[in-house]
């Protein structure tokens, strides 16, 4: 059997990392499992994402030369900063909040009967979606510092 090309491997490698999270909104949403199995399902998912994410990170690190782990080094120290900082003047933003309740309000099962009562369903959505937002943040912010170092090198 041929091997694959050089893109396909790559495109292999990063599948896991959009797949489990579809699979686990596809399947708390349309099987609506208890909230503790949803729970345990979302750890899980969050906890196999991480993993995976830093084998991904050491599998690419090993094959960078010494100029390029530097370089990987200083986005890795100033990048998440960067992201949180956007993050926290995105949480400022009107335009910003109001795309975020309306995301965490498209989830939620059944509203709260009064204004004042929070759902803990909705309380533990709106930290994971923030979750989820800091951390890609945080990863433009280690690329644009990373692009950022390369141009000032050269």
């Amino acid at each position: 059997m041929a091997a694959a090309p050089k893109r396909w491997r790559h495109l292999l490698w990063v599948l896991p990392l959009v797949l489990v999270p579809a699979a686990l909104i596809a399947g708390v949403t349309l099987g609506r499992p208890p909230m503790i199995v949803a729970t345990f399902a979302a750890a899980a998912a969050v906890i196999f994402m991480m993993t995976y994410a830093h084998y991904l990170q050491y599998r690419v690190m090993r094959r960078l030369d010494e100029v390029q782990k530097a370089g990987a080094s200083f986005a890795q120290q100033w990048g998440p900063p960067a992201g949180q900082a956007v993050f926290a003047l995105l949480l400022v933003l009107p335009p910003f909040k109001d795309a975020a309740t309306a995301a965490v309000g498209a989830f939620v099962r059944s509203p709260a009967a009064h204004p004042v009562t929070v759902d803990g369903t909705v309380v533990l959505l709106s930290l994971t979606l923030g979750f989820v937002v800091l951390v890609l943040l945080e990863s433009i912010g280690r690329v644009v510092v990373h692009t950022i170092w390369w141009s000032a090198k050269r």
